[in-house]
């Protein structure tokens, strides 16, 4: 009886400590900060710090992570609490939660530092690049050079998936004058316009380029032997991405019609003509 009592209890907590082997596990797998500071979270600490294959963290939809549905929203002091989404890029890869939480910590701790009215922030965390969506909103959007990682605040509400309230332009034709590229974000820079001179609000928004996009020059973006116009006056000359990211990167304004997907994507540019 003696012995059977003590294989019993034994037995008790070797399960115990396998539940609790097994709980521990599914925290940190989660990559989830609990309801302390999400950069201290000692259970968290283990996940990717360099990305991974999808981050097992929040509420999912589309590839795109909520990581606030458990580590809370984030936000500025003063500003409105956002949602923390780890961005699902086009090859599979997205942040892990808890590297997004350090992420945008980081920023939030720099922002008196930040650059111009994009409140731009290089070297976060030592790589990642921070910046705000539009000048006039509260929205940030982070992204490694060289690579696709991506997390971006929204809303709250708006974490599920992309979604138009969250968007500025999509599934949408709007003719911009393009005023530079932010290689870190992998975004261009544009206003918008009513005519070729004239910015309609003075506002600058960023849209990152639909990867295999098309890019078509009428003069100056791909210079050819003549002008390449289709009845409208719009470029038709194919021309590749590079070419227009490099005209950005030199500071080059470019005039262009550009269509955007749902997702917030130029998917097509076509230079607008000056004669």
């Amino acid at each position: 009886m003696k012995f059977t009592a003590k294989k019993t209890i034994k037995t008790a907590i070797a399960g115990g400590a396998l539940a609790a082997t097994a709980l521990l596990s599914a925290c940190t797998g989660n990559n989830v900060a609990g309801n302390g500071s999400p950069v201290k979270n000692a259970a968290a600490e283990q996940a990717q710090t360099g990305g991974g294959q999808g981050a097992a963290a929040g509420e999912s939809s589309g590839g795109d992570v909520n990581c606030s549905k458990h580590g809370g929203q984030v936000g500025a002091p003063g500003r409105p609490k956002m949602d923390l989404i780890a961005v699902a890029a086009t090859d599979g890869t997205t942040p892990g939660c808890t590297e997004a939480y350090n992420v945008i910590t980081e920023y939030y701790e720099k922002l008196p530092q930040a650059e111009g009215p994009g409140e731009r922030v290089l070297d976060v965390q030592g790589k990642w690049t921070c910046a705000r969506l539009t000048e006039s909103g509260y929205e940030v959007t982070c992204g490694v050079p060289n690579s696709s990682l991506q997390l971006e605040t929204r809303p709250a509400g708006s974490g599920k998936a992309p979604v138009e309230q969250n968007r500025k332009f999509p599934n949408s034709t709007q003719r911009v004058q393009f005023t530079g590229y932010d290689a870190n974000l992998r975004m261009a820079r544009f206003q918008l316009i009513t005519r070729q001179d004239d910015p309609v609000d003075g506002k600058t928004y960023r849209l990152p380029l639909q990867k295999g996009g098309e890019v078509f020059s009428a003069a100056t973006l791909c210079p050819g032997e003549s002008v390449t116009i289709d009845d409208e006056g719009y470029g038709s000359l194919p021309c590749g991405q590079d070419q227009l990211v490099q005209q950005l990167r030199e500071g080059n304004p470019v005039l262009a019609l550009i269509s955007v997907n749902g997702a917030d994507q130029i998917t097509t540019v076509k230079e607008i003509y000056r004669p």
